[in-house]
């Protein structure tokens, strides 16, 4: 006897929810055939509730499309499964952290109707891929400092010591973002994180000569002129012709960095842990929360990106005097 998706409620809602999360222009028969290495009859079979999706299947869909089975199935009680990508000790798993991160940015660009909410503690992680010489430095830092890479561990920095192909992903990543319209919340503090680090390697002996942390610093400065240029314009390329970005200061202590994601009916959760790292969810009552939480930073947060031109110079000199004050200290070391 012929399977129904009455017989199958559990493949019905799991359908149901790859029917929101694929992009418009992406039909799911065809997707099914070609994740599942399936014939096309096979995908409808499987979409209609006559055969059953395997256990191996289902995996394959959700690892694709980075989809928690609790948030197909168990909206109701208090437990959210996260996915996230294995950084410790390996080079190797860091190239593939960046190119997860430029492979969701792709997925949200595909649609026609998306939006990022970055709550930032710290300079988006996308801005710090604002330059080569910035990519190179933040890549190192990273593996060096923060993830403990063997291959970092007693190495001074100096520009090409990452490779290539994690530069080119870097820059990949920001230009992928500078297309989707974003709200970003920041604080006073938010740019101290880049400028400490740069200082904190000069004050470590990392950097062989003054000459590369000013540089740095001078890096940093050409980035926030064109994240306050971003600002000024609404847009982050002033091709674009609708508003692309809003900035945000806030007075409240954020306490970490936190991305929420809405694209379509779906919408996604990333939540920052081990410094960098992210753990990612599409739990629906989990990212209604993460939601709300975002919307009320914002509503007491003051906008200084648009018209906003007294709050916008007065945070961003604010910045201006802090690279200048960093930049003077390591002068005269």
């Amino acid at each position: 006897m012929a399977k129904t998706l009455k017989t199958l409620p559990i493949q019905s809602v799991f359908i149901q929810k790859l029917k929101e999360i694929l992009p418009p222009n992406v039909g799911l028969a065809e997707e099914l055939a070609d994740v599942l290495d399936i014939s096309l009859d096979s995908a409808y079979r499987r979409i209609r509730g006559e055969t059953d999706l395997s256990i191996d299947e289902v995996f394959q869909l959700t690892k694709k499309y980075a989809i928690s089975i609790d948030s197909v199935f168990s909206n109701l009680g208090d437990t959210v499964t996260f996915t996230y990508t294995k950084l410790t000790d390996n080079a190797g798993n860091f190239e593939h952290y960046l190119s997860r991160i430029l492979s969701h940015l792709k997925t949200i660009n595909s649609f026609h109707d998306k939006r990022i909410f970055y709550v930032a503690e710290e300079v988006p992680l996308f801005f710090s891929f604002y330059s080569k010489k910035l990519i190179e430095f933040k890549l190192f830092y990273w593996q060096r400092s923060v993830l403990n890479v063997p291959d970092y561990q007693g190495k001074k920095f100096e520009y090409g010591v990452i490779p290539k192909e994690q530069v080119k992903i870097a820059q990949k990543i920001l230009e992928e973002y500078k297309t989707i319209p974003s709200v970003e919340i920041w604080t006073n503090e938010t740019i101290l994180t880049a400028t400490k680090q740069v200082e904190y390697y000069f004050d470590s002996g990392v950097f062989k000569n003054k000459d590369v942390p000013i540089e740095l610093l001078e890096e940093f400065r050409q980035m926030i002129e064109y994240i306050r240029d971003c600002a000024e314009t609404t847009r982050k390329d002033k091709s674009q012709p609708e508003d692309t970005y809003l900035l945000y200061n806030s007075d409240v202590v954020l306490g970490t960095n936190c991305i929420y994601v809405q694209t379509g009916e779906s919408n996604y959760a990333y939540v920052s842990f081990n410094t960098l790292n992210s753990l990612t969810t599409n739990n629906r009552e989990f990212c209604e929360e993460t939601e709300h939480w975002v919307k009320n930073l914002e509503r007491k947060s003051t906008l200084i990106s648009g018209v906003a031109e007294k709050q916008r110079f007065q945070f961003f000199n604010r910045t201006e005097k802090h690279i200048d004050s960093a930049i003077e200290r390591i002068k005269n070391h």
